[in-house]
């Protein structure tokens, strides 16, 4: 095999927009397949079972971050090039993976919606295994990005289309923002300046929280901070089953915060971690999105949680991770 550095390898990534109204040919493009959180590797067996096929599988099943027991970031399922006809295209989640020796150059691709509504599909073209792992490997993480905010972008989309209308309207009257939860949440609590709404089941609950604080100065931003205010919200608002037990963020377990710009233009941190009762043996998995609204001074704490001790959490946790995603800080007196 010749080294690397002799390797004829482009690498470019072509970003194709659906048309408009996701149409084509005339017609509207049917909605996506395939179930929540799960991709479709399009990869023949010869490389799926062999180090190109093992590569692409540790990646997008690595373990999801912030849940109590080991969950993949995604679900992953393969099908030979051959079989990826008319009856699959419309797959939401699809890495194309073609090796030949008869592929000039490594190339990778991106297409939006080319079958189905909202659907995401990259193809990495390489006549070599070699030459594939390194188109892979340079743009892993976007392709992940890519899939992981399509699974949040349609949930999102869901939501806004049939808000809770009591709960809508609640944050919008109340807090000036807007926020679409789907049907079946209940509001526990609505006092000043803080909100508890949670879906309860036989078999697990899923909540979300919110309240705001005055901004004051960047320290409050600090990720000790965040959680010494959250959880003394939590201590005073949330009660546990019994007497001297309340909610807690787990501060022995890891945290992990990410900084970044909420809808492109707030400053947030978002923390993802374990949440507890203190003085009790309930817990589970939360997300904290902590956003500075600077028009109006204030610091928006949002926090979802899952509570599902006999069941899986990533893709419940990811439904109240969209729900959050959702407020609006766009607000407008007389809009909706």
């Amino acid at each position: 095999m010749k080294p690397a550095s002799l390797m004829k390898i482009t690498i470019s990534l072509f970003l194709l927009m659906a048309v408009a109204a996701c149409k084509e040919k005339g017609k509207a493009l049917p909605v996506p397949s395939g179930s929540s959180n799960e991709i479709l590797i399009v990869m023949d067996k010869a490389e799926w079972q062999g180090p190109v096929g093992d590569t692409v599988k540790q990646w997008f099943t690595q373990e999801q971050i912030g849940l109590p027991q080991p969950e993949p970031v995604f679900d992953i399922i393969n099908l030979p090039v051959a079989f990826f006809d008319k009856n699959v295209k419309a797959y939401r989640n699809v890495l194309m993976a073609k090796i030949s020796p008869e592929i000039d150059s490594a190339t990778i691709r991106f297409k939006d919606s080319p079958w189905s509504q909202t659907q995401k599909y990259f193809e990495i073209d390489a006549p070599s295994e070699a030459a594939f792992l390194k188109v892979f490997e340079a743009n892993k993480q976007k392709m992940l990005d890519v899939f992981l905010k399509a699974e949040q972008d349609r949930l999102m989309a869901n939501y806004k289309k049939k808000p809770d209308s009591e709960i809508y309207r609640l944050f919008k009257d109340k807090y000036h923002l807007y926020l679409s939860c789907p049907s079946g949440y209940l509001i526990n609590k609505d006092t000043t300046d803080f909100v508890w709404i949670s879906r309860e089941t036989r078999v697990d609950s899923r909540g979300i929280i919110f309240f705001q604080k005055e901004y004051k100065d960047a320290a409050q931003f600090g990720e000790q901070a965040i959680v010494d205010t959250v959880n003394a919200a939590l201590e005073k608002f949330i009660p546990g089953p019994l007497p001297k037990t309340y909610m807690a963020l787990d501060t022995v377990a890891p945290i992990v915060s990410n900084v970044y710009n909420y809808a492109g233009k707030h400053y947030a941190v978002l923390l993802r971690g374990l949440w507890m009762v203190v003085n009790d043996y309930m817990g589970g998995p939360f997300v904290l999105n902590v956003i500075l609204d600077q028009e109006n001074n204030r610091v928006l704490y949002m926090m979802g949680y899952i509570y599902a001790p006999d069941d899986k959490k990533r893709s419940m946790l990811r439904q109240v991770e969209a729900i959050l995603f959702t407020a609006g800080l766009d607000y407008k007196e007389g809009n909706r």
